[in-house]
């Protein structure tokens, strides 16, 4: 336990240490001066430096550590578990998801390229001829993840990949309906129309929509969830 705790320690010590006084690309100093400014042994610093590396905020070069951007996607690996792929955690990614849509699409409407908003058609024609609701949840995930990467919002991008398991569950749930798929493809075909015309305010709404479709599906699975429980047999 003492072992373990000395080794948290200096990962603490060691990740603020690379916060606040290096940036991306310098290197640290050798584990012998880490470990005589911790009064801990070598083998203390190099298992923190070990979970340092496994979280991507160093990487092994021949020169030693070397800082990089912090992997996003073990983190939300872990966080991922915590998710119970509930109906009610539906309606808290909705919020989630309409939040990031809206902040990033200034830079998207000024970023994206016709090669991405040729991506945009060609998942939008995917989902249009899915033969499953999973296959149709995972075109409308690279439909929205094209708008991401259009962005350029590196963390946004990291953390959208990160919790793709989740967010194709949750898109299920509306293909499920498909008078609600119905008005979604029109709708993803007005963001497509919004887009190709570089209009913040036209895909403003047809978003402020999108998630306004997400709600009405939620709201129908959640009453159906309510009927199903009240009917079943104590």
């Amino acid at each position: 336990m003492v072992r373990v705790t000395a080794v948290r320690g200096v990962f603490d010590a060691l990740k603020a240490d690379i916060q606040t006084n290096y940036k991306i690309g310098d290197h640290l100093p050798n584990e012998r001066l880490y470990a005589e400014r911790f009064a801990v042994s070598r083998n203390t610093v190099r298992e923190a430096l070990i979970f340092l590396e496994a979280y991507g905020f160093v990487e092994k070069t021949q020169r030693g550590p070397r800082v990089t951007t912090p992997d996003l996607t073990v983190a939300f690996d872990i966080v991922e578990g915590a998710f119970d792929r509930s109906l009610e955690t539906c309606r808290d990614m909705i919020e989630f998801r309409r939040g990031i849509d809206l902040a990033l699409m200034p830079s998207v409407v000024k970023r994206i390229s016709d090669e991405q908003i040729a991506e945009l058609k060609q998942h939008l024609m995917r989902m249009r001829g899915a033969l499953t609701v999973h296959q149709g949840a995972e075109a409308d995930y690279a439909f929205h993840k094209v708008l991401v990467d259009a962005s350029s919002n590196i963390v946004i991008g990291k953390l959208f990949t990160a919790l793709r398991p989740i967010i194709v569950f949750y898109q299920e749930i509306g293909k499920q309906r498909p008078h609600h798929d119905v008005r979604s493809l029109e709708n993803h075909q007005e963001i497509v129309d919004a887009l190709e015309a570089r209009s913040l305010e036209k895909v403003t709404a047809a978003f402020v929509e999108h998630y306004a479709l997400s709600e009405a599906s939620l709201a129908e699975a959640l009453s159906e969830h309510e009927a199903i429980k009240v009917t079943e047999p104590e």
